[in-house]
């Protein structure tokens, strides 16, 4: 978490970065943006949001979630007012928002290098991440803004669970409510067993939960399957 913060003296304050450039893994919190028009646009617009972001972090990481400002955001990413309400309608929304993008960008690299994945969530590519962030995860249950942060989590990812179960073999569920409910279930589960795993200190590898999710509910979801073709699995 160092790089993240910056320099450090020799009392242990955070000292004001200088360097505004953000660690990769500040980036990929960030949702890329729509096109814009233009390539230089578009790198405006990704340069503005990584650096509201990456202030964000830093700040949470300094101090308590409500005591953070408007004006302090400004300060750290150095951005204008106007510039940070033309993406966000405030701190929240923008932590929200960037959880989210964040989570759409993992189910794309599911996919990467051939045919989709066979798994129904990128849980463990999720645990990598929270377990390099694990500080600032952790100061956000402390600001009791963890608990939103997942549920916005377990709303976006429900949508490409949905599209994963309707890919599996037979699945053609004739109640339209089935999918989206079961959907839901399966990330409400992924990001239950997230914040046992944060709140437990990590006790195992993002591989062994990601087994873990997998093994038990892919079953699942392959027996759901079976079921919409019209097997019993009896």
């Amino acid at each position: 978490m160092t790089s993240m913060l910056g320099q450090r003296g020799s009392a242990g304050n955070v000292q004001p970065r200088r360097d505004r450039s953000l660690p990769n893994r500040t980036v990929h919190l960030v949702r890329e943006p729509g096109h814009t028009g233009t390539a230089t646009g578009d790198r405006r617009v990704r340069r503005t949001r990584q650096a509201l972001i990456g202030a964000l972090v830093e700040l949470v990481l300094e101090k308590r979630y409500d005591a953070i400002t408007i004006q302090n955001l400004l300060d750290r990413a150095d951005v204008g007012r106007a510039t940070l309400y033309a993406h966000y309608r405030g701190k929240d929304d923008l932590l929200l928002r960037s959880f989210e993008g964040l989570l759409e960008a993992l189910d794309r690299d599911m996919d990467r290098g051939g045919a989709p994945s066979r798994r129904l969530a990128p849980a463990r590519e999720l645990f990598h991440h929270v377990g390099q962030m694990e500080e600032f995860h952790r100061a956000l249950g402390r600001a009791h803004m963890l608990d939103r942060v997942y549920q916005a989590g377990t709303n976006a990812l429900s949508q490409s669970i949905a599209r994963r179960l309707a890919g599996l073999p037979g699945a053609t569920p004739t109640d339209s409510a089935a999918l989206p409910a079961l959907a839901h279930g399966f990330a409400g589960a992924l990001f239950a067993m997230l914040r046992w795993w944060v709140d437990h200190d990590t006790p195992c590898s993002p591989e062994r939960m990601d087994d873990l999710y997998h093994t038990h509910l892919a079953r699942s979801a392959t027996d759901w399957s079976k079921t919409t073709n019209g097997e019993t699995g009896v």
